[in-house]
């Protein structure tokens, strides 16, 4: 698998995604962002939930790509747990990947690519291991991300993904039109539909419930699925109960 190099993106840097209301607040945001107390009580464990969850389907992957990666903080963890791997990390946000350049100064090379996750520079079946951890929430439409994260993600790879659900106003809907969320009322928030919509199939799903101040998180591990199926109910588990983080 050849290396993927800033230059694969769609556009250079400077001529990215426009700019939106969720870059521009997340760039105001960089600085500081981890400075947040949530970076100790809630991401990192999250982080490490996730990461455990990754080891567990594969220990050996050729690229990994954390998308919604901030400053950085979950792909800088990765490395340790992946000596191997290349790490890509994809934002919308150019101020969060400056400061994840910075933070990176003198370890491990990580490539930062810019882009929306709408739109993702990267090419079909590229990726063994497909992160992303409480971000899902910021998409405006959840269908065309869904679509490029199943795009790029290889057949026999894995996404794990990490759903704060009931805060995204598509994760709200009822009524017409509303069937396909009706997993939200069982906690497993409507991504579990939309994922197999998308094309996954969901192997795990567990409740990260380890900060007092934030929602309960929903954390799924999908794969390809090749031959699709008809729909399940999911059994969630409790934080903890994939196994030792």
């Amino acid at each position: 698998m050849e290396p993927v190099e800033p230059a694969s993106a769609a556009a250079p840097v400077s001529d990215g995604p426009q700019p939106s209301p969720v870059a521009a607040r997340f760039d105001l945001w960089a600085a500081g962002y981890d400075s947040s107390i949530l970076q100790d009580t809630f991401y990192t464990g999250l982080h490490r939930h996730a990461l455990h969850l990754a080891t567990r389907a594969n220990p050996a992957p050729r690229r990994l790509l954390d998308l919604g990666c901030g400053t950085g903080r979950l792909l800088r963890a990765a490395a340790a747990r992946f000596p191997h791997a290349e790490l890509l990390g994809v934002d919308i946000s150019a101020g969060m990947l400056s400061q994840a350049r910075a933070l990176d100064a003198g370890r491990r090379a990580v490539t930062y690519l810019r882009a929306d996750a709408a739109r993702l520079p990267l090419a079909d079946g590229a990726v063994d291991v497909v992160l992303c951890t409480a971000s899902s929430h910021h998409w405006t439409e959840p269908e065309a991300p869904l679509a490029q994260l199943r795009r790029i993600t290889a057949d026999d790879g894995v996404l794990i993904l990490a759903h704060v659900p009931g805060v995204a106003a598509w994760d709200l809907t009822t009524g017409a039109g509303g069937a396909r969320h009706q997993g939200l009322r069982t906690g497993t928030s409507c991504l579990t539909a939309l994922l197999s919509e998308a094309g996954f199939r969901i192997t795990k799903a567990a409740l990260y419930a380890d900060c007092p101040v934030m929602p309960t998180t929903v954390v799924l591990c999908a794969r390809p699925d090749t031959a699709p199926r008809a729909r399940g109910g999911i059994r969630l588990l409790r934080s903890g109960a994939a196994g030792p983080r």
